[in-house]
């Protein structure tokens, strides 16, 4: 029994001698840390050795007891001595992404305490395509993006799309931390802005590109029908929207190569915005050769459009606008018109005033009838009356 507590005691004395954990801190960059480091006066009173801090994955002895090994200003080490305890804390200030690692303090050949240094890192976008932020592309190709962002802990890239998150195919290279968004079919609805977003745990950072879709125009009328009379004047819009601007951009008759130009009145052409024009004319319609169908064309670099609209003559009812067609009547058809007018006017009052008679005496008849009936029907009344009385007086009598 008492060999077995040798042998414990032996390996005790043997075991190195620890007094620390290894600890964690993270601080931010150009802020300032403080390494803890302390030993007790009472423990091993007879070892001479300093107290050193080193950086291991440097292998740099930083500090001789309190005095700094290193040329970095930056570093100091703060000394507290007293009855039972020994302090070297080193301390480092306006902290760089460098001072990263894991720093040791030593006693001779103890480890007193061991620290890993973590420095956050804000994200930062170190490269991106295009570079110079913007891009210009035709309509209904694909458009590609990319961001590659650093920082501690490693941020995070999301992309939106004219500040919405777009159905859009995004590949990430883990190595490099660089994100790849690639637009496909874009339309012009799509032009604006590409924002490229990295977050971390710290801040968030971005990038901002401008896409440009280029498509040819399009063309548009607001009535594709139109009434109007002979002699009037029409007034007639059209808009074209394109990117790049509309180069050609008139009204024409359809197989026509040349632009209206006779019986316009007016014409006027106004941007409505950097992609939009809008094209007024005031036409003339003293010709029935006008009416008929339009074009409204135009063209850019891309390609052309047109919309079509037709005008078409109003005409109203015969009864009211037969001076349209025919010529005036002569004077004597005038007045042939006027007699024939009166006679249909006599024989019609004529047979008025004979329907009028025959409906009197229709009347007049219908009336005797009723009277004659309600006297004959008082006369069946009164003699059956008289019956009865006669009756009921011989009955009277009887009875006597």
């Amino acid at each position: 029994m008492l060999s077995i507590v040798v042998i414990i005691y032996i390996l005790l004395i043997q075991q190195p001698y620890q007094t620390y954990q290894l600890e964690t801190i993270q601080v931010t960059l150009a802020s300032t840390v403080e390494l803890p480091c302390s030993i007790g006066q009472n423990i091993e009173p007879t070892n001479p050795a300093k107290i050193i801090w080193i950086r291991d994955d440097r292998a740099d002895i930083v500090s001789l007891d309190s005095v700094i090994t290193v040329r970095d200003r930056r570093l100091s080490i703060l000394t507290m001595d007293s009855m039972d305890r020994e302090e070297r804390i080193l301390r480092i200030t306006n902290v760089e992404e460098q001072d990263q690692g894991l720093y040791r303090c030593v006693r001779g050949d103890i480890t007193l305490n061991e620290i890993l240094l973590d420095i956050l890192i804000p994200p930062r976008i170190i490269s991106h395509s295009p570079e110079h932020m913007r891009k210009t592309i035709r309509e209904g190709h694909n458009a590609r993006f990319s961001c590659t962002a650093s920082g501690r802990p490693t941020p995070v890239i999301v992309w939106h799309v004219n500040g919405l998150s777009r159905p859009a195919i995004v590949t990430t290279i883990t190595g490099k931390n660089e994100s790849i968004l690639i637009l496909r079919n874009v339309s012009r609805f799509d032009s604006g802005r590409v924002d490229c977003s990295a977050s971390n745990t710290l801040s968030t950072v971005n990038r901002q590109f401008l896409l440009h879709v280029k498509y040819k125009p399009t063309v548009t009328v607001p009535f594709h029908l139109s009434y109007f009379r002979l002699y009037d004047s029409v007034t007639i819009t059209c808009r074209a929207c394109s990117l790049p601007s509309t180069t050609l951009f008139d009204f024409f008759r359809p197989k026509q190569v040349a632009p209206i130009i006779n019986d316009v009145k007016d014409k006027f052409d106004e941007f409505i915005n950097q992609t939009c024009r809008q094209l007024t004319i005031t036409l003339y319609l003293g010709d029935s050769s006008l009416f008929g169908a339009y074009v409204c064309r135009a063209r850019n670099s891309i390609g052309i459009s047109h919309a079509d609209f037709v005008i078409k003559e109003l005409v109203q009812s015969t009864k009211y606008v037969k001076y349209i067609t025919e010529s005036r009547p002569s004077t004597s058809l005038s007045s042939s018109s006027s007699i024939v007018t009166t006679s249909l006017t006599k024989i019609k009052s004529a047979e008025d005033d004979d329907a009028s008679k025959r409906h009197a005496e229709y009347s007049y008849k219908t009336s005797n009838t009723i009277k004659t009936e309600v006297i004959a029907r008082k006369n069946q009344a009164y003699q059956l009356s008289t019956s009865l009385v006669l009756i009921l007086v011989l009955f009277i009598i009887s009875q006597c």
